[in-house]
């Protein structure tokens, strides 16, 4: 495997066990068994995969990585992911999207759209990585931003049209999109629960890069 493809896979795994962990703390169905895991995966994360993807041979960073996949799949497999992973596995079916990518190019705007909800806890996962976290709207806005911020250092598309996707074969996939989108079971533990005129509205500001302020 060439060294550019392997760290595109060290990205992806990583974005998608960050995508489980923040999940796995936010979704309904939480709990005690799942917090703990799910916040230092989140952690760990952050301290390590951008190490992990700048150097390969970083053997220390990479350890951490595994530990941390580890651990969040210990922490989300005790409660669920959410509604990022709904829409990332509609977009991974329809557009052949890895799935850590699709997964984790959601999050940023699932989690934009459910802090607007109210009675998030996004602001917990901010304090625990020494975020700006006076209320659940910094809190919320601080670890969008700090999401963003490790995508873009990794190279991952910010947007749907960055993966290549172009609008017209976008918008004759909603449909089915929207359609995938509520029939998977990762939607069911959302804080937030989209009405079909919202997912397609969240699909839409995910597809031109737009903050989901509603």
């Amino acid at each position: 495997m060439c060294w550019a493809c392997r760290r595109e896979l060290t990205a992806d795994t990583g974005l998608d066990a960050l995508t489980h962990a923040v999940e796995g703390y936010t979704c309904t169905w939480r709990n005690d068994f799942s917090d703990w895991p799910c916040l230092k995966a989140v952690q760990l994360i952050f301290d390590y995969l951008p190490r992990a993807y700048a150097d390969g041979t970083d053997r220390e960073a990479r350890e951490h990585m595994h530990n941390a996949a580890t651990i969040a799949g210990l922490g989300f497999g005790n409660s669920m992911a959410s509604l990022a992973h709904a829409m990332g596995h509609a977009l991974g079916a329809v557009f052949h999207t890895p799935h850590g990518r699709a997964v984790s190019l959601f999050l940023p705007y699932t989690i934009e759209y459910t802090a607007n909800g109210g009675g998030s806890r996004y602001a917990e996962i901010s304090r625990f990585l020494h975020l700006p976290a006076r209320d659940e709207t910094e809190g919320s806005a601080s670890l969008v931003s700090a999401i963003r911020d490790l995508r873009r250092n990794l190279d991952e598309p910010a947007s749907i049209r960055e993966l290549g996707v172009p609008p017209e074969a976008f918008a004759e996939a909603l449909p089915r999109l929207i359609a995938n989108a509520e029939t998977d079971t990762q939607i069911v533990t959302s804080p937030r629960l989209p009405s079909t005129e919202e997912l397609q509205r969240l699909f839409w500001h995910a597809f031109e890069g737009k903050a989901a302020a509603f």
